[in-house]
């Protein structure tokens, strides 16, 4: 599939899968997209669980190179496979500032490798049964810019949506501001044509005092006519890759993400 010019083809993966994208940043992506690899890891009627993290930001430095803390964390939810591949095609795209993907490839004054993203979305497709592929910022952070002194589209993790063509899972705050935020995302995902699974909300707390956030679960919906597939306690409260939590587990088991992965389109 090519959609803009200088891109090249790109190949729909052969596996069932979600994507995962945000309203922002840091709204905890990296926790529901582990805790949907985990659910899918845990049932017993799937085979092997792919995980994809095509580009990632603020990634440290170590002896071999950039690692996203990120896509280790997805590949120990998934117990990802070995055998298909090292981090490298986990995440091909890394970046070491803590900033848009589009800024650091404009200060190296490079392009994005859509051939890299491609190749390793191919291999992890074609070698597992189901993936769970986690984008970069919210739906409409830039992850390529156009040529200099072209006027062309800002390129955003909604266009990598599109090209993969999985089912998107909107993670989302639970408290003020969230209505407003999570409609505009739901928005412009719609606007491209792409299904939304459902909604997670990050953050949920049955105990808290905010007058808005025991409303919110309702009101988005209301607003967004897209379901709440789970609420789920905070991560830095509870997160541990290595060992989630039984509250985690019990909040995302409430939906069956097996059967909301679809083929890509």
């Amino acid at each position: 599939m090519q959609t803009r010019e200088g891109e090249p083809e790109f190949h729909k993966p052969r596996a069932r899968g979600l994507f995962v994208t945000g309203t922002d940043t840091e709204v905890g992506k990296t926790v529901v997209a582990c805790c949907i690899a985990d659910q899918l890891r845990r049932n017993e009627a799937i085979g092997s669980v792919g995980v994809f993290k095509p580009l990632a930001s603020g990634c440290k430095k170590v002896r071999e190179g950039l690692v996203s803390e990120d896509a280790e964390q997805l590949a120990h939810a998934a117990d990802f496979d070995p055998a298909v591949g090292d981090l490298d095609i986990v995440n091909p795209i890394r970046f070491k500032a803590p900033i848009a993907p589009a800024m650091a490839l404009e200060r190296a004054r490079a392009r994005l490798d859509w051939h890299a993203i491609d190749l390793a979305m191919t291999r992890i497709g074609d070698s597992c049964d189901r993936v769970v592929v986690e984008g970069v910022g919210g739906a409409l952070a830039p992850i390529d810019a156009p040529p200099h002194g072209k006027k062309k589209p800002i390129t955003t993790t909604l266009d990598l949506m599109v090209k993969i063509g999985y089912p998107v899972v909107v993670v989302c705050r639970a408290g003020l501001g969230t209505l407003n935020h999570t409609a505009l995302t739901c928005e412009a995902i719609k606007a491209r044509r792409l299904r939304i699974a459902g909604l997670i909300v990050n953050g949920f707390d049955h105990e808290s005092t905010d007058d808005s956030m025991q409303d919110n679960l309702r009101w988005l919906t209301m607003q967004t006519g897209v379901s709440v597939l789970a609420a789920i306690p905070w991560g830095d409260r509870v997160w541990d890759v290595t060992s989630i939590h039984p509250d985690l587990r019990a909040a995302i088991d409430v939906s069956d993400f097996s059967g909301l992965c679809k083929e890509a389109r």
